[in-house]
């Protein structure tokens, strides 16, 4: 019993005092989350972290990258299933999709999507997707290093675990001790509860970080060409229409005189023709008519 009582206390405050050097909390929580680390696991903790450190040095960098590209289509439906398609054969997806028709062009889609693809294939899903476009109205590619950000978190998740196994064993020994009392189990296990939170956290973070390593976002704009087409092609000028009119109106003066040669060359003979039978043939039909009326009347 006494020696449980005396162990405890002592271990909790070098535990404390251990993990707050290694900085990995705030103040309040250094205490607690160390609370059950010997002086031979201290030791071993800080030779791992040595260890990490000299292991690391030859490990490639972990980068980040991300991009951003605005594409100027022909048609941003036929461009939207290319780029679909380019982000399926690369093993990526597509995490997110803005797509809408012009407020003044209701019948053209224009719109941006956001693309995960594997991080060593970032430069051929660029290449790729510039060749969908008629031009590319921007480019832009971000690399952040975050290999000390990465080792930092795998130290202190080292540290952690390490101190995990130190309060489990320390636990086992609290429970199995014959004088054990409940105040000391719930310390240890208190302690114990903190580690795993505070390993959580930063397993969470880790894992954020290797998803950002091994998938780059690509965020990519469609624009139909149409957009930059302007509005006005020449500079107005009213000259143009002047010529225009003027030729106009002389075509169809040609067209007048061309019309009325014809009706005087070419309808006026056949008219003649057609009519001089005609004629005559009325005059023949009233000749006929007015004698036999004549005759009648003479009766």
């Amino acid at each position: 019993m006494g020696r449980i009582r005396f162990t405890i206390p002592i271990v909790l405050f070098l535990l404390g005092i251990a993990f707050a050097g290694c900085g990995a909390g705030a103040a309040d929580m250094a205490f607690s989350e160390s609370a059950a680390m010997s002086e031979p696991a201290m030791a071993d903790a800080e030779a791992a972290a040595g260890q990490q450190a000299t292991d690391g040095a030859g490990e490639p960098r972990q980068v980040i990258a991300n991009a951003n590209i605005s594409l100027i289509v022909a048609d941003a439906a036929t461009a939207l299933s290319g780029v679909e398609q380019i982000v399926t054969d690369l093993g990526g997806y597509v995490a997110d999709m803005d797509l809408s028709k012009g407020r003044y062009e209701s019948d053209v889609l224009r719109g941006s999507l956001t693309l995960r693809v594997p991080s060593a294939g970032l430069e051929e899903a660029l290449d790729l997707l510039q060749a969908l476009a008629t031009d590319v109205n921007y480019l832009n590619v971000n690399r952040q290093d975050v290999t000390d950000q990465y080792s930092d978190l795998d130290a202190q998740l080292r540290n952690l675990r390490a101190t995990e196994t130190e309060l489990l064993a320390l636990l086992t020994e609290v429970r199995e001790s014959p004088n054990a009392k409940v105040e000391d189990i719930l310390a240890v296990h208190r302690s114990l509860t903190q580690i795993r939170g505070e390993i959580e956290t930063l397993q969470g973070r880790k894992n954020l970080l290797d998803n950002q390593i091994d998938f780059s976002t690509i965020w990519v704009e469609l624009i139909p060409d149409s957009v930059f087409r302007p509005i006005v092609e020449e500079p107005w000028s009213a000259s143009g229409p002047v010529r225009n009119a003027l030729r106009a109106l002389v075509a169809t003066l040609q067209g007048l005189l061309t019309a009325l040669i014809w009706a005087v060359l070419y309808l006026t003979p056949l008219l003649l023709v057609f009519l001089i039978p005609l004629a005559v043939l009325i005059w023949l039909v009233r000749l006929w008519v007015g004698r036999r009326r004549r005759r009648e009347e003479s009766r």
